[in-house]
C-alpha cells in the first residue's frame, strides 16, 4: 500500500467521494510480503513485531522518542524553523539528548516555567518543542477565577464528549458541510522519569483535548487506578509510550486547542490498607497549542516539563480535513481467539496510527475516529493470527491492506477474509465535523 511522502492537500491524490452505502464483495487477504532484505517495505502501515519489541526494550535508545538524531559520536541535532509556511532544518553540533540525570525538573508555577527558557537555553535543541505547563484547574494553589484558560474552555465542566453526544452534521435539507483543521494524536509518552520500582510502571489517569467547537473533554487516554496501563520505561532516557484510544469525534483546531491531563503511577499497596492501592502524581496540568502561522498540514512534537517527568505529545495538524469513523467487527474468529492489530496512515503522512492491538473474539466490535485531509485518503492495515496457546509455536499471520478516498459523505463496507480462520467486517463512514451557517 503506497503512501505518498507529502502530507497536505496538494500532495495527496484527488479522489472522488465514496458513494452512500457502497458495498463490495469479500476482499482477499495477503500474507505479509517482506522485501529482499527481510524487512517490510516502507509503503506499508503495518508495524513489525521487531519494532514492537524494540519499543519495549529498556536498553534501547529510541531516536523518535527523543525527537532528535541520536548519533552521539558527533552530537548532531536539528531544530525546526518556519519560513514561508515551510519547515527548514538546520544542523547544530555539541548537543545531546536529555537523560534521566540531566532532565530539568520544573514546577507548574508560571514563573518557574517561563524562567526555564533562560535557565535551560538548549531545551529546544535537546528535545521536542517545549511548551509552558500551566497549573491544573483543580490545583489547590489555583485561583479558579483567574485561571489562564478557565473561562475559555469551561474547565469547571468535567463532562466528556462521547459518541452519543458528539455533534453530527445533518444534510437532509441541503449539504452545508465544510472541512476544518483537525488534530490527530499520534503518540503520548512520558520522558525523563526515574523509575525505581521493580517491573513495569503502572500508569493511570487521563489525557484529554478541548477545542473551541465544543470545549468538553475529548479523551484519548483514560485509566482508573485499578485499570492501570503497565508500560516499560527506558532507564537512560526515562521514556515510556502510553497507548492511545480513539477520540469521540475529530478534534477541531481553528487556531488553538487545550491539552488537559493528569498522569499518575500506582505504587505498592499500603500495608495498613491492603484493599486500597496507592498512587502518586507524575505530571498534571494543561497547556494550549496555537496555530496561526501555518496554512499546510504538518507533524509536531511538543514537550511539557514537570517536577517528576516530562510529557511528549506528537500529533498531526491536518488542514481542510474531515472525519472517518472506522468500525471493525469480528464476524468469525478461531476458538482460541484472534491476535489482532489494526493500523492506519492518514493523508499521505508516514506516521503510523495504532488503532488497536490485542486479542479479539467473535462479535467483538472496534470503533476508531481518524482525521483525514479532504480529497486525500486513509490507509488501513489489519493483521491477524490465531491466539498463541503454545508460546513456543509460531503461528501464521495474515495481512489485509486497503486505501479509502476521503469525502464529506458516504459509507464503504468491506468483508475481509484473513486466511481460512477469520472473517472481519470493515466499515468506513465519512462526515464533516462542522457545517456552514445557513
Amino acid at each position: 500500500m503506497k503512501v505518498d511522502g507529502g502530507g497536505d492537500e496538494t500532495a495527496a491524490a484527488a479522489m472522488a467521494d465514496p458513494g452512500r452505502g457502497k458495498k463490495r464483495p469479500p476482499s482477499p487477504s495477503t500474507p505479509p510480503t517482506p522485501s529482499d532484505d527481510g524487512e517490510d517495505s516502507d509503503d506499508s502501515c503495518a508495524v513489525s513485531d521487531e519494532e514492537e519489541e524494540e519499543d519495549e526494550d529498556e536498553g534501547e535508545e529510541d531516536q523518535e522518542e527523543n525527537n532528535v538524531l541520536s548519533d552521539l559520536h558527533i552530537g548532531l541535532l536539528f531544530f525546526l524553523l518556519v519560513l514561508d509556511d515551510k519547515p527548514q532544518r538546520f544542523w547544530l553540533k555539541g548537543c545531546t539528548a536529555l537523560t534521566v540525570d540531566d532532565f530539568p525538573r520544573l514546577s507548574s508555577d508560571h514563573s518557574a516555567q517561563t524562567e526555564a527558557r533562560y535557565r535551560f537555553p538548549d531545551l529546544r535543541l535537546q528535545g521536542p518543542l517545549p511548551l509552558i505547563l500551566f497549573r491544573a484547574f483543580n490545583d489547590p494553589l489555583t485561583d479558579k477565577r483567574r485561571h489562564w484558560f478557565g473561562s475559555d474552555y469551561r474547565l469547571d465542566d468535567e463532562s466528556e464528549i462521547n459518541v452519543n453526544s458528539a455533534r453530527t452534521v445533518d444534510c437532509l435539507n441541503g449539504c452545508r458541510c465544510h472541512s476544518m483543521n483537525l488534530l490527530q494524536l499520534i503518540d503520548l509518552k512520558i520522558s525523563g522519569y526515574r523509575h525505581t520500582q521493580p517491573g513495569r510502571a503502572k500508569i493511570f489517569g487521563f489525557f484529554a483535548v478541548r477545542d473551541d467547537l465544543e470545549p468538553l473533554r475529548n479523551y484519548v487516554f483514560r485509566h482508573a487506578i485499578d485499570n492501570y496501563e503497565a508500560v516499560s520505561v527506558k532507564p537512560k532516557t526515562g521514556m515510556a509510550c502510553l497507548p492511545l484510544t480513539s477520540p469521540a469525534r475529530g478534534i477541531c483546531i481553528t487556531s488553538r486547542a487545550l491539552f488537559e491531563f493528569q498522569l499518575c503511577i500506582r505504587t505498592e499497596d499500603s500495608p495498613e490498607a491492603e484493599d486500597e492501592p496507592k498512587g502518586g502524581t507524575l505530571i498534571e496540568g494543561c497547556t494550549e497549542f496555537t496555530n496561526i502561522l501555518r496554512s499546510t498540514s504538518f507533524t509536531e512534537t511538543v514537550r511539557l516539563y514537570g517536577e517528576k517527568c516530562g510529557l511528549d505529545v506528537k500529533f498531526l495538524l491536518l488542514v481542510n480535513a474531515v472525519q472517518a469513523t472506522v468500525d471493525v467487527g469480528i464476524i468469525h474468529s478461531p476458538a482460541c481467539g484472534l491476535n489482532l492489530k489494526l493500523y492506519a496512515k492518514t493523508s499521505g503522512f508516514s506516521d503510523v496510527l495504532r488503532l488497536f492491538r490485542g486479542v479479539a473474539q467473535s462479535s467483538r466490535k472496534i470503533s476508531s475516529v481518524v482525521a483525514v485531509v479532504r480529497r486525500s485518503h486513509l490507509d488501513l492495515c489489519i493483521e491477524g493470527s490465531p491466539a498463541d496457546i503454545d508460546l513456543g509455536e509460531k503461528l501464521p499471520c495474515t495481512r489485509w491492506e486497503h486505501r479509502f478516498g476521503a469525502g464529506f459523505h458516504g459509507t464503504v463496507e468491506e468483508v475481509v477474509k484473513l486466511g481460512d480462520f477469520t472473517t472481519i467486517s470493515v466499515k468506513v463512514t465519512w462526515k464533516a465535523v462542522s457545517k456552514l451557517p445557513p
